[in-house]
C-alpha cells in the first residue's frame, strides 16, 4: 500500500521512516528544491528526550538552552534559574533537517521541488493529493505543510478540520546578526520581551552562545506589518547595543500557530502532523518535540493495526482506525497544550501594568518561571497561593483573582482535552470538539 507524506516537515519525515519501516511504499513531496533550502536557518529548542525515543543521538552542535531573562511592556524584568542538566537544548534546524531526511530517505522516496496544491478525494475518501498539476494516488496521506496547509483547508467543510482564526497564527522574523563587539557586554544575556512595546507577542535578543551573532526574534500575534517589524527591531537596538542590522542568517518571516491543537486531525484516508494540527506549544510555538512524537504515534497506532490483523485499507486508514493516533496525541502532550493554550490569550490580554507588576515582584517563583518558559501548565498549591494572597494585599487582589480564574480555565481546558473520546463516534466526537474548542476560546454559550 502506499502513503504520500505532504511536506518534509519534522513530524512528516520521522512518519515517512516509521511507515516505511513497516512496509509501506512512502513518497514525500517538499516544495523546497533542495534540502538546503528548506527555510529555517536558525536554532530552536527541543526536549532532548525525543531524540532518546526516536533512538538517535542528538544532533552535532546542539547545546543546552541558557536561561531566560523576562521583560515586561514596562521593562520590569525577572530572571530563571533551571538546572542545565533539565535545560531543553538548542538544536540547529539545518543539521536537524539533514538527519531526518538521511533516516527517511532509507525507507522513503523524498522528492524536492514538488509542491503539493490539492487533495483528491474519492467517495468520501482522501485518495491522494494534486503534485505540480499531477494525480498522485496513495491508501493514505499524511499533512505536514504546515499552519496555512492547503489540504486541511480544502479539507475542512467536507470532514470537519479546523481552520485557524486570524489571532491563532504567530507572524515572526528572526535572524541572527553580526554582533558589535565594541558595545558594552549586555547585562542580561537572553532577553524575552513579552508583549512587547505593549503589543500582543513577544520579541527577544539572545547572545551568549556565539561570540560572533545575536539571535533576534520578533513576532506578533495575528499580523505584522513590515513598518511594525522595523519599528521593534530599531526599538531592540536601541535598548541592545550589541545589536546590529547586519542579517548573516535566517531574515525571513514565517507563519506558526500558537493555539490548542485541532480537535479534528483525521478523516478518511488522511492524517495531520506538525504544524497542519496546530502541534506547537502556544506559549512559545515551538513544535518540534510534539512533531516529532506525532510522527511516531501515527506510525505506532498503523502498526498497531497490522498487528491485530488488520491489512485493509480502510481497516488502517479508516476514520475510526486514525483516531486513535489523535487520542495517543491528546493523552501525550495535546491536553497540556490546551491548557497552555488559555494562558498564552489570558497573558495577551492582561493590561501592561498588571504584567509589568508581576513580573517586577517575587509574586512568580522561579520553578512556576521555569515552567513558562517551556510552555507547560501552572499548578499552585494552597500553601503557594496563600504567600501570593500576602504578596498582592488588598490593591492588587483583584489581579491576582483573575488570573486565579485563568489558571482554573487552563485545568479545565486540560481536563477536556485529555477526556477525549476513546473510540470514534461521529456525535459523541462532535460534542467534545465543541466543549473543547468553547473552553479553549472562551465561547459563551
Amino acid at each position: 500500500m502506499k502513503v504520500i507524506v505532504a511536506g518534509a516537515g519534522t513530524g512528516g519525515l520521522v512518519a515517512a521512516e516509521r511507515l516505511g519501516k513497516l512496509g509501506f511504499e512512502v513518497t514525500v513531496y517538499e516544495k523546497a528544491k533542495s534540502l538546503d533550502q528548506m527555510r529555517y536557518d536558525w536554532h530552536d529548542d527541543v526536549s532532548p528526550s525525543v531524540f532518546k525515543r526516536l533512538g538517535t543521538d542528538i544532533p552535532e552542535g546542539s547545546f543546552p538552552k541558557k536561561n531566560w531573562t523576562f521583560v515586561s511592556p514596562g521593562g520590569a524584568v525577572h530572571g530563571m534559574k533551571e538546572d542545565e542538566s533539565a535545560a531543553d537544548i538548542s538544536v540547529d534546524r539545518r543539521t536537524l533537517n539533514r538527519m531526518l531526511v538521511a533516516r527517511a530517505e532509507e525507507e522513503a522516496d523524498i522528492v524536492f521541488g514538488a509542491t503539493v496544491q490539492a487533495p483528491l478525494v474519492d467517495d468520501g475518501k482522501v485518495v491522494g493529493v494534486l503534485v505540480n498539476g499531477e494525480e498522485k494516488r496513495a491508501d493514505l496521506v499524511v499533512d505536514s505543510l504546515g499552519v496555512d496547509s492547503v489540504l486541511r483547508d480544502a479539507l475542512a467543510g467536507r470532514f470537519g478540520l479546523p481552520v485557524p482564526d486570524k489571532d491563532e497564527a504567530f507572524v515572526v522574523w528572526r535572524a541572527f546578526v553580526r554582533k558589535n563587539k565594541d558595545a558594552p557586554p549586555a547585562e542580561y544575556s537572553n532577553k524575552v520581551y513579552l508583549k512587547h512595546r505593549g503589543e500582543a507577542g513577544i520579541s527577544w535578543v539572545i547572545q551568549d552562545h556565539d561570540p560572533e551573532l545575536v539571535d533576534v526574534l520578533i513576532g506578533r500575534v495575528g499580523a505584522m506589518s513590515e513598518s511594525e517589524r522595523l519599528s521593534a527591531f530599531e526599538a531592540l537596538r536601541a535598548e541592545n547595543p550589541t545589536v546590529t542590522d547586519e542579517v548573516v542568517r535566517g531574515g525571513i518571516v514565517c507563519r506558526i500557530p500558537v493555539r490548542f491543537p485541532a480537535p479534528r486531525m483525521v478523516a478518511p484516508g488522511y492524517a495531520a502532523v506538525g504544524d497542519s494540527a496546530f502541534m506547537t506549544i502556544p506559549m512559545l510555538g515551538s513544535g518540534i518535540a510534539s512533531s516529532m512524537t506525532a510522527g511516531m504515534l501515527l506510525a505506532e497506532t498503523i502498526g498497531e493495526c497490522i498487528s491485530r490483523g488488520r491489512k485493509a485499507s480502510e481497516d488502517m486508514f479508516g476514520t475510526a482506525a486514525l483516531w486513535k493516533y489523535q487520542v495517543k496525541v491528546f493523552r501525550e502532550f495535546g491536553a497540556e497544550h490546551c491548557g497552555v493554550d488559555v494562558m498564552k490569550r489570558g497573558v495577551l490580554a492582561m493590561a501592561d501594568e498588571d504584567l509589568d507588576w508581576m513580573l517586577g515582584s517575587d509574586l512568580l517563583t522561579n520553578d512556576e518561571i521555569c515552567r513558562l518558559a517551556k510552555g507547560r501548565l501552572l499548578r499552585i498549591s494552597a500553601g503557594e497561593a496563600l504567600r501570593k494572597v500576602r504578596k498582592a494585599g488588598t490593591r492588587r487582589l483583584g489581579t491576582l483573582l483573575s488570573v486565579n480564574n485563568m489558571l482554573q480555565r487552563c485545568l479545565l481546558a486540560f481536563r477536556k482535552g485529555k477526556n477525549i473520546p476513546r473510540n470514534f463516534h461521529e456525535p459523541t466526537v462532535r460534542g467534545w470538539e465543541r466543549r473543547l474548542t468553547r473552553v479553549c476560546r472562551k465561547v459563551k454559550k
